[in-house]
């Protein structure tokens, strides 16, 4: 330990955060005259003091408080991003999505928060959110509980709106905030019509906790596709992740042997679907045959590649971003939104018509 008895306020000096107005008064300026030089708007700045400010600010690794900026401006420039999950590949493509759309159109910097598919954490993300004065915020999380703390969420988003914050979901929740998702019934239709359209007669479904919203409607197409095809099928719901998905493959063909075509509901149903139908003996598509739902993932990681459901994920992270720019800059934006998902080919799917 130093002896030196300057070490210590050294120390705490080097741990606080400079402001400026140790900038203004390392450089021997006024606030104003550092603020202005550091903002960089224009302002005319003798050049010798300008020099010294810079000079100073670079030594002390000053950096601008943007949150007080931003108060300061009336102009927030953050939003939040609550995503479910950061290990799942699903909401990894929403992170990079918005965050790189948010650097490249609107330099607004997204505060992304991984709630790790806890209701109360979700909550408690929002709560933090709206501290740090974010001006919108976009709920991604799925897979997840989401009826029994709905209420307080709810009521919380609520309070946020009233403050100005604009509040957005990627996901159909029974909120009463903008939805910026592909029709979820549609989902499920088009991954059971892929199969009945290449003969498969009895299908199964492999599905996670049917707790939220999504899932109920995925599985209404899905049903409505299928008996309206007359077409045999087999609903197993199982845990959570990755390590449920094999065991539940195999208790479900235990009882249904003569399943031909399996559907995985959810983004984390799909990502080990074909190693899953593997493990049991069986091959993809030659004795089995599967398709997903979710992102581009799932079809660049997986052999052979996977036919899949693409939620347009791209496309419904930018347009929230869009409508929350739009209301910030108070302009009349409809809060309706329409998108289509879209069919994937890939090579896990046998036609059994011929």
């Amino acid at each position: 330990m130093s002896n030196d008895p300057d070490s210590s306020s050294r120390f705490q000096k080097q741990r606080l955060s400079p402001t400026l107005a140790d900038v203004a008064r390392a450089a021997g300026v006024s606030v104003s005259t550092a603020g202005r030089v550091l903002r960089n708007k224009g302002w005319p700045v003798n050049e010798d003091l300008r020099q010294r400010v810079l000079k100073e600010a670079q030594e002390l690794a000053y950096v601008p408080n943007v949150m007080a900026r931003s108060l300061r401006d009336g102009a927030p420039s953050m939003v939040g991003l609550v995503i479910g999950n950061m290990l799942d590949p699903y909401y990894g493509e929403i992170g990079e999505t918005v965050t790189r759309y948010a650097e490249e159109c609107t330099q607004t910097l997204v505060m992304v928060c991984n709630m790790q598919r806890s209701p109360q954490l979700e909550l408690e993300y929002c709560r933090r959110l709206w501290e740090h004065r974010v001006a919108g915020i976009i709920l991604a999380g799925g897979g997840f509980d989401q009826f029994t703390l709905h209420d307080e969420l709810e009521s919380l988003l609520l309070q946020m709106e009233r403050s100005g914050v604009v509040v957005t979901t990627m996901s159909p929740r029974g909120l009463p905030f903008p939805v910026f998702s592909v029709d979820n019934e549609v989902v499920g239709e088009m991954a059971a019509r892929e199969l009945v359209k290449n003969g498969h007669r009895k299908v199964g479904i492999i599905v996670g906790p049917m707790k939220n919203r999504v899932l109920h409607l995925r599985i209404a197409g899905i049903s409505r596709v299928l008996e309206d095809a007359g077409i045999e099928y087999f609903v197993h719901q199982t845990g959570l992740g990755p390590s449920w998905v094999a065991p539940a493959l195999t208790d479900m063909l235990a009882a249904r042997p003569d399943i031909s075509g399996v559907i995985a509901a959810s983004s984390m149903m799909s990502i080990n679907i074909i190693q899953a139908v593997e493990a049991t003996g069986r091959r993809v598509p030659d004795d089995m045959s599967v398709i997903g739902i979710g992102g581009h993932a799932l079809g660049d990681w997986a052999v052979p590649r996977l036919t899949r459901v693409d939620m347009a994920l791209d496309v419904c992270g930018r347009a929230a971003q869009d409508y929350i720019a739009r209301r910030i800059a108070n302009e009349d934006v409809p809060a309706d939104f329409s998108c289509d998902p879209v069919l994937v080919p890939g090579g896990s799917i046998r036609n059994l018509n011929g």
